[in-house]
């Protein structure tokens, strides 16, 4: 790869972090502190305590995860333009995969961002049958199941991508970082299928919070392994 195209590339990975670096601050953490403090959601009963306790600051942390999936989507991109030749095919097995289940949660959010307030806002005669379905509140909506299955399968490429990484200063880390949240991202979503309760239990919610750790602490090295591309380009 020619340097000019390679400095574009390890300049558009570092922008790619950044994205999702804002992604996992504010999705993961900023905004739903936040709508804990302002507005909170009780505990799901009905759809009609939803809606009576529905606030749009509670869709902000949605808003956010945008941030979150395109960010980690176009650090595959570069990752993919800046693997070896000979490792190629697991980088591009990683993008491909990892476009699909990007595609799964961007669905998901589109649903909370813009179908799940629209109910709590209009409440139209489907409410009750439809928004225990599709929002995230319920720990047992078809949300909660896209949610998952789309992380679970962004991990899966994580596992692929990880193989791209060999020798250098930072790599193995991040193969093993790489390894670690697939394993974490797929087993979760596997434990959804069968319980999706374990979602808002304690083990649920700890999980959620060493996910987010985990994927920050990523980004710090992938921010630092694009740096020493740069340096040696």
């Amino acid at each position: 790869m020619e340097n000019s195209v390679q400095t574009q590339m390890i300049r558009f990975g570092r922008l790619a972090v950044y994205l999702n670096i804002f992604g996992v601050i504010f999705s993961g953490l900023v905004f739903p502190a936040l709508s804990m403090i302002l507005s909170p959601q009780p505990a799901w009963r009905d759809a009609f305590l939803f809606a009576d306790s529905y606030h749009p600051l509670q869709t902000a942390t949605f808003f956010c995860g945008y941030f979150l999936v395109i960010g980690s989507l176009l650090t595959f991109i570069s990752l993919f333009q800046l693997a070896q030749p000979d490792k190629k095919i697991w980088a591009l097995s990683g993008l491909v995969i990892n476009v699909v289940f990007t595609a799964v949660v961007f669905l998901n959010y589109i649903i909370q961002t813009t179908y799940v307030p629209y109910l709590a806002v209009n409440r139209p005669p489907e409410l009750a049958a439809v928004l225990p379905v599709f929002t995230m509140a319920n720990p047992g909506s078809f949300a909660w199941a896209l949610e998952m299955y789309g992380w679970g399968g962004i991990g899966l490429s994580f596992i692929f991508m990880a193989f791209i990484f060999g020798k250098g200063r930072f790599e193995p880390v991040l193969k093993w970082l790489f390894v670690v949240n697939g394993i974490c991202s797929v087993g979760s979503a596997l434990l959804t299928s069968l319980d999706m309760n374990w979602l808002f239990s304690p083990a649920g919610l700890t999980a959620l919070a060493v996910w987010n750790a985990l994927v920050l602490v990523i980004d710090i090295y992938l921010l630092a392994y694009f740096k020493i591309l740069k340096n040696t380009n």
